[in-house]
C-alpha cells in the first residue's frame, strides 16, 4: 500500500503527469508537445524534453532572488511600508493583518502582476468538509436522496468557504517566494523571454513536489516513469 511517506514517481498515473504539465507550461509561460513525451522513460527525460522546448534566452542569474525584489517593491507600493524592511523571515500575517486582508493581497498581486493563491478555509472548517464528504458518500449506501443533498451542501461550503476565507496557507515572505517561483517562473523574472537553465531541474522538481508530495530523493535523473 503506497503511503504519504513512500510515494515516488512511478505512482504516478498519465492523467496526473498531464495535469502537472499544465502547471510547467504556466510556470514557463511556454505550449509543450505533448506527444514528444510518449517516449519518456526517466524523470531525467522530462527535463530534457521539457529544457529543449523552451526557448528563451539564457542569464546566468537568480530567479528566486528577482521573486523578492519584485514582491518586495509590490509590498512596498500597495501596503504603505518601507520595502527595504521586508526581508525573507518577514511573517505575512504582519504585512497582510487580517482585517481587509483579502482586498490587500488584491492590491498587492495587482501590483505583482498575477495572482498567488496564499488564502485558504481554517483548518476546522476544512476538517469538517472533508468529513461531511466523506459522509455522503457513505450515505449513497442508506439513501441515494440524503447522499446526493449532502454532497451539494458541501460542494457550495467549499466554494463559499473559498470566497471569503481569510487564512494564509503560508507564513513567511520566503515561503511566498518559493511558490512564485515554482508556479510563475518566467513572470517572476526581471527580463522577460529570459530564464536561466541552471534552475531548469530544481523548477520541475519542485512543481512535481508540490503536486504529488514526493521526495526530492525520488526525483532523481534515472527515476523511472510508471506508465513508460
Amino acid at each position: 500500500m503506497t503511503t504519504l511517506f513512500d510515494f515516488k514517481l512511478d505512482n504516478i498515473d498519465p492523467e496526473d503527469f498531464g495535469d502537472t504539465l499544465l502547471k510547467l507550461e504556466k510556470s514557463f509561460g511556454t505550449n509543450f508537445a505533448y506527444a514528444s513525451f510518449k517516449d519518456a522513460k526517466t524523470f531525467g527525460d522530462i527535463c530534457d524534453i521539457v529544457e529543449k522546448q523552451i526557448k528563451f534566452t539564457h542569464k546566468d542569474d537568480c530567479t528566486t532572488q528577482q521573486a523578492f525584489y519584485k514582491v518586495r517593491k509590490a509590498i512596498g507600493l500597495t501596503q504603505n511600508l518601507d520595502e527595504r524592511s521586508i526581508e525573507l523571515q518577514t511573517k505575512l500575517e504582519e504585512i497582510f493583518p487580517r482585517p481587509n486582508r483579502r482586498q490587500n493581497l488584491k492590491l498587492f498581486q495587482e501590483k505583482l502582476g498575477f495572482s498567488v493563491d496564499i488564502l485558504t478555509m481554517k483548518t476546522w472548517l476544512a476538517l469538517t468538509i472533508l468529513v461531511g464528504f466523506i459522509l455522503s458518500l457513505i450515505a449513497f449506501f442508506l439513501s441515494w436522496q440524503y447522499a446526493v443533498a449532502g454532497l451539494t451542501f458541501f460542494t457550495l461550503l467549499t466554494w463559499t468557504a473559498g470566497k471569503f476565507s481569510k487564512e494564509l496557507s503560508v507564513s513567511t515572505v520566503r515561503e511566498l517566494i518559493e511558490i512564485i517561483s515554482r508556479e510563475h517562473y518566467s513572470l517572476a523574472r526581471r527580463q522577460s523571454g529570459t530564464m536561466n537553465r541552471n534552475e531548469i531541474i530544481k523548477t520541475i522538481q519542485d512543481v512535481f513536489i508540490a503536486d504529488h508530495l514526493l521526495d526530492r530523493e525520488h526525483l532523481t535523473k534515472e527515476a523511472s516513469l510508471g506508465w513508460s
